[in-house]
């Protein structure tokens, strides 16, 4: 299955591995909701359970079932322990075996797959549609309709999808704390002039701290070669 390269940064110090493709894998982001310790443990406990469960997705299916088990996982956890009322997180994806490459979502962090200097989005964002504004800024809401956990009362279901483009891939993962903030032409351009690609997760990270960014910002780089 060859290998797969991976860049990413949620400081200020990018990290960069190089991992074996031998069986199934999930590379993901995500960004927890409900305050800063809710959203830790959250966010901590859907990847780490997608980590634990990778070698056994073979299929989108078994993604959409994995997803909506966290989600349960996540809620039973916030009933049992009441200061932690409407924890959940965002998550976005992909998996990659020997079967293809699929995308997923859940909530508003971002997969892109990087196509020549473009970025071309295959997640959906479960965020309320928004006007255009008038200066070409990125308009941006907290508002999600749905994540894993949190504390709506409607059944998530997650957005799961393959990825039709041959391999080698690169895919951009990343937080509303990225994607609200920085212009996807900036990303782009910054992608295209960085040397390498903690170089680039580097200079996003830091384009999303020089717009304001307060929130989380969590940016993954992969390049499947």
């Amino acid at each position: 299955m060859g290998a797969l390269t991976i860049a990413s940064a949620n400081m200020t110090m990018p990290v960069r591995c190089v991992l074996p493709l031998t069986e199934p894998v999930v590379i993901a982001v995500a960004d927890g909701l409900g305050g800063h310790a809710a959203g830790e443990i959250a966010s901590e406990h859907a990847v780490h359970r997608m980590a634990e469960m990778s070698p056994r997705l073979l299929s989108p299916d078994d993604v959409d079932v994995l997803l909506k088990n966290i989600d349960e996982e996540i809620k039973d956890h916030a009933n049992q322990h009441t200061e932690f009322s409407g924890m959940g997180t965002t998550v976005a994806g992909l998996l990659l075996n020997s079967d293809g490459n699929f995308w997923f979502n859940v909530g508003d962090s971002r997969t892109y797959r990087l196509e020549g200097t473009r970025l071309r989005q295959l997640s959906q964002d479960d965020s309320p549609p928004l006007p255009p504004s008038d200066d070409g800024k990125p308009v941006t809401t907290n508002f999600i309709t749905q994540s894993l956990g949190g504390s709506g009362s409607t059944a998530m279901v997650p957005h799961v999808g393959r990825d039709h483009e041959p391999d080698p891939g690169t895919w951009l993962m990343c937080s509303d704390g990225l994607s609200d903030l920085v212009a996807l032409e900036d990303m782009e351009r910054i992608i295209a002039e960085a040397g390498s690609d903690e170089a680039a997760v580097h200079a996003l990270w830091q384009a999303a701290m020089d717009a304001s960014g307060r929130d989380n910002i969590s940016i993954l780089l992969a390049r499947r070669i």
